[in-house]
C-alpha cells in the first residue's frame, strides 16, 4: 500500500487489534452502523478521515493535518439502574473500559515514521434512534506527503579538452 491513507488505516487496525482485544470488529467506516441490521460483530470499531487540509511546503511537498474518526460501537445490554444487580451493571458499562483501553492504545501512539501522534480532541456520544450505543472518537494527526514531490535530475557535465599544452 503506498496511499498515506491506506497505510494509517492498516496502522490503526493492527494497533487497535493487538492492544484492546475486546473489540471483535474493526473495518472501514462505510455506513454500516445506519442500517436496521449491522453487518459487524461487537463490539467494534469504525474508522473513517474527515477534515483534512493540506499546506504546501515546497516543491510538490505537502503537509497534511485532519482527524482520525473512530465510532466504537455496542449491541445493546441490560439496563444500568440502581435495582440493577451488580453483574448485569458491570456488564452494561463495559464499554466504558473498552473505550478507555481504546484511548491508551491511540492516544500519543505513533502509527509510523511518517505520521505525527494521535491526540484526542472529542469523545461523544452519538444520538441514535435505535438501541445501539455508538461513541464517537476524534484524534487529530498530521503527516508529510512526498509523493508528489519532484525528483532533480541532473547531468555530468562532459569536459572536453580541445588543445594540449605541452611544456
Amino acid at each position: 500500500m503506498k496511499s498515506p491513507f491506506a497505510k494509517l488505516f492498516l496502522e490503526v487496525q493492527e494497533q487497535i487489534k493487538r492492544e484492546v482485544p475486546a473489540v471483535a470488529h474493526i473495518d472501514q467506516d462505510l455506513g454500516q452502523l445506519s442500517r436496521s441490521r449491522p453487518p459487524v460483530s461487537w463490539p467494534c470499531v469504525l474508522v473513517d478521515f474527515e477534515n483534512f487540509r493540506f499546506k504546501n511546503l515546497g516543491e510538490n511537498v505537502q503537509t497534511a493535518k485532519g482527524t482520525v474518526v473512530l465510532r466504537l460501537a455496542f449491541a445493546p445490554h441490560s439496563n444500568t439502574t440502581a435495582a440493577t444487580p451488580a453483574p448485569y451493571k458491570e456488564q452494561a458499562l463495559s464499554y466504558y473500559d473498552i473505550e478507555w483501553h481504546l484511548h491508551k492504545a491511540l492516544h500519543g501512539w505513533t502509527p509510523g515514521d511518517e505520521y505525527g501522534s494521535m491526540v484526542r480532541t472529542s469523545a461523544i456520544t452519538q444520538d441514535r434512534a435505535d438501541s445501539y450505543r455508538v461513541r464517537e472518537l476524534r484524534y487529530k494527526i498530521a503527516f508529510d506527503d512526498y509523493s508528489t514531490k519532484r525528483e532533480l535530475l541532473y547531468t555530468r557535465a562532459a569536459i572536453v579538452v580541445q588543445n594540449e599544452i605541452e611544456l
